[in-house]
């Protein structure tokens, strides 16, 4: 029979994080390209205030590091999406916020 290798040869990643930012929502919706795509593998994500938080990229896996400003309609949404980035391979999540109030309830 075929051999089956262990992958180990493989070039690239198999499974990655990515943030997806679309010029609209309009975009999305319309099946349109995202306008950027991001690693969020070894992120770090702060909450700031409101419903607004940063995700700083590593320039690891991305061509250079940003920080991306983001905002949701609400605060349950902005948890929900820290909650998330929790999840994500050494991401680090700050709950406080610069006013020191945490969005963690």
């Amino acid at each position: 029979g075929e051999e089956v290798g262990d992958g180990e040869d493989r070039q690239g990643v198999d499974f990655c994080y990515l943030l997806e930012v679309y010029e609209s929502k309009g975009d999305f919706d319309g099946g349109a390209s995202p306008s950027e795509r991001a690693h969020v593998t070894g992120a770090a994500v702060k909450f700031v205030q409101g419903t607004v938080f940063t995700v700083k990229t590593t320039a690891d896996l991305n061509k250079k590091a940003l920080t991306h400003f983001l905002s949701t309609n609400t605060v349950d949404e902005a948890s929900a999406w820290l909650e998330a980035f929790e999840m994500v391979p050494d991401c680090t999540v700050d709950w406080v916020g610069n006013e020191g109030v945490s969005l963690k309830a």
